[in-house]
C-alpha cells in the first residue's frame, strides 16, 4: 500500500470517527479534551458533514483559540457559508483569533462576494492595526502572506531569561522553531528553538545566535521568496523592511500555500486562461466565459490563418484528377503531421518554461544557446524516428488495401509525407524554445505562450511546409 493511499484511509477513519462523536457524545463533559486529540484538519473535514445545528454546537463547546484554528482550515466559500450561520459577534471573535495573514485572506474574499457583511469595524482595535498592515500589501507581494507572530529575544538576555520569555508567550504565537534576535527594533539575528534548548543557562543569547540571517523585503514577489526559502532549505523566512525592522516571517505552509497557487495560476495560463483564480463552488457560465474567451478570439484569429493557406493551396489542388488523388492522399496525414508536430511543441515550450523558472529568469547567452541546441537535436532524432514509423505505416495502409500495388509514386508520397513530419518536427520544437525567450525579452510572462498558441502557431508553419513540399516534389507524378 502506497503513503498517499495510508493518508486518505487514515483522514478517512479520523473523519468517521469525529462525526460520531459529535453526534453522540456532544454532551460529554470529556468533549472538549477528546476533540483536542484530533487534528484542526480532520475536524474542520468533518464538521461540513455534520448539519448546521451541530456544527454550531460544537464550536460553542470549544474554545475560541481552537475554534480560530479549525475555522482556518476551511475553504473561503465554508468559512462564509459559516459566517452565515452565525451572528456578526461570534464570527468577530473568531476572526479577532485567527492569524493575521488568514484573516486578511477571508476578509478580502469577503470583499469580492456579493455578500454585504462589514466585520472589519467590529474587530479589536490591535486586529485592525495588523490587518491595515496587511492590506497595504498587493497580492502578489510576500507582505500579503506574512505572519506577524513570532518571538523577540535580546542579545543581552541569558538562555535562562530567554527560555522564560519563550515558555510564557509560546502559547500565543504562531511560529516559535526560530527565534528572532531584535536590537534597537532591527533584526541581527537568529537561534534555532533547539539550540536555545540545550545550551547552558548562563551563556548571552548574542553569543549563540547565527548573524547570518537570509530575510526578504515585504514588496518582494511570493514566487522568487517561495524560491529563496527552497535555495536555502529553511522552514521559515523573516521579513524586514528598508530600516532592517523585522515586521513578519513566512513559514513553510506559507510556502505550501504559494506554491500551489503560482501552479494554478500557471497552468490557467498555459490553458489559454485570463485568469488561474477558478472556484469550482461559485464559479458561473458567464465568469468561465470572461476567462476564456480573450485568448480564444486571438486563438481564432491565428487559427483563420490556417484556413487562408487552406484556401491558397485549393485551386492547384482541384486543378485536375490526379491533383484531386494527391489532395486526397495528403488529406489522409494531415490530422497526424498536425497533432504530432504540435504535441512536439508543447512538450519544448514546457521544458523551456520549466528551464526558465528553474533559473529565475537569469539565464546567460551560453545556457540559452546550450539549451537551444539541445532542443534542436532532440527535435531532430524525434522526428527522424517518428517520421520512420510513418514512413512504414503509410507503405503498410497502401499494401493492405484491396489490389494493392507498391509503385513508385507511393514509396514516393510515403517519402516526402515523413520527411515533412521530421521538417515539421524540428521547427516546432525550436518555435516552443524560442517563444518563451520572446515573451521574457518584451517583459511578459513566459507562461502566457500557452499550449494552445503554441498548437496554432504550430499548425500555420506545419501546414505551409506539408503542402509546399508535398506540391513542389509529388504534383508533377501525379498530373
Amino acid at each position: 500500500m502506497d503513503t498517499e493511499k495510508i493518508i486518505n484511509e487514515a483522514e478517512r477513519d479520523f473523519v468517521e470517527e469525529l462525526i460520531s462523536l459529535f453526534n453522540e457524545q456532544l454532551q460529554s463533559t470529556d468533549f472538549v479534551s477528546i476533540i483536542n486529540e484530533y487534528h484542526p484538519y480532520d475536524i474542520a473535514q468533518a464538521l461540513f458533514q455534520v448539519n448546521k445545528d451541530i456544527r454550531l454546537q460544537v464550536f460553542n463547546l470549544l474554545p475560541i483559540d481552537m475554534v480560530a484554528g479549525i475555522f482556518e482550515r476551511f475553504d473561503n466559500n465554508d468559512q462564509i457559508e459559516f459566517i452565515k450561520e452565525v451572528p456578526s459577534l461570534f464570527a468577530v471573535n473568531i476572526i479577532d483569533h485567527m492569524n493575521s495573514d488568514d484573516a486578511v485572506d477571508l476578509l478580502q474574499y469577503l470583499e469580492d462576494t456579493d455578500e454585504d457583511y462589514d466585520l472589519v469595524n467590529l474587530l479589536s482595535p490591535k486586529k485592525r492595526l495588523e490587518l491595515k498592515k496587511l492590506w497595504n500589501y498587493k497580492d502578489d507581494e510576500i507582505g500579503s502572506s506574512m505572519s506577524n507572530s513570532f518571538i523577540e529575544l535580546s542579545k543581552s538576555m541569558t538562555v535562562k531569561e530567554a527560555m522564560k520569555k519563550v515558555t510564557t508567550v509560546a502559547a500565543d504565537t504562531e511560529y516559535i522553531s526560530i527565534l528572532y534576535v531584535v536590537e534597537k527594533h532591527k533584526l541581527v539575528g537568529y537561534l534555532k528553538l533547539k539550540d536555545l534548548i540545550i545550551a547552558r543557562a548562563s551563556q548571552l543569547i548574542g553569543d549563540i545566535m547565527e548573524s547570518r540571517v537570509i530575510s526578504a523585503h515585504p514588496h518582494d514577489d511570493k514566487e522568487s521568496v517561495a524560491q529563496l526559502i527552497q535555495d536555502y532549505g529553511v522552514s521559515s523566512l523573516p521579513i524586514i523592511d528598508e530600516e532592517f525592522h523585522m515586521i513578519g516571517l513566512v513559514t513553510y505552509d506559507d510556502l505550501m500555500d504559494i506554491i500551489s497557487e503560482s501552479k494554478s495560476e500557471d497552468y490557467a495560463k498555459f490553458a489559454a486562461l485570463s485568469s488561474g483564480d477558478i472556484d469550482h463552488k461559485t464559479e458561473t457560465v458567464l465568469s468561465s466565459v470572461k476567462k476564456r474567451l480573450p485568448w480564444l478570439s486571438i486563438l481564432l484569429g491565428l487559427s483563420m490563418v490556417t484556413s487562408i493557406i487552406l484556401t491558397l493551396f485549393e485551386g492547384i489542388l482541384t486543378g485536375s484528377s490526379g491533383a484531386k488523388i494527391l489532395a486526397a492522399q495528403l488529406a489522409i496525414y494531415l490530422p497526424l503531421i498536425l497533432g504530432m508536430s504540435g504535441n512536439t511543441g508543447t512538450q519544448s515550450l514546457a521544458v523551456m518554461i520549466r528551464f526558465i523558472t528553474a533559473n529565475k529568469n537569469e539565464i546567460s547567452n551560453k545556457q540559452i544557446n546550450r539549451h537551444l541546441l539541445r532542443e534542436i537535436g532532440t527535435g531532430l532524432v524525434e522526428g527522424l524516428i517518428i517520421a520512420s514509423l510513418v514512413f512504414c505505416i503509410i507503405l503498410v495502409t497502401a499494401f493492405i488495401k484491396p489490389n494493392a500495388v507498391i509503385d513508385f509514386r507511393t514509396i514516393l508520397t510515403a517519402t516526402v509525407t515523413s520527411s515533412a513530419i521530421m521538417v515539421a518536427f524540428l521547427i516546432s520544437t525550436v518555435l516552443g524554445a524560442l517563444i518563451p525567450l520572446i515573451m521574457i525579452k518584451f517583459k511578459f510572462d513566459p507562461a502566457v505562450a500557452s499550449g494552445p498558441f503554441i498548437t496554432t502557431l504550430s499548425d500555420i508553419v506545419t501546414l505551409t511546409l506539408y503542402y509546399s513540399i508535398s506540391l513542389t516534389i509529388l504534383l508533377p507524378y501525379y498530373i
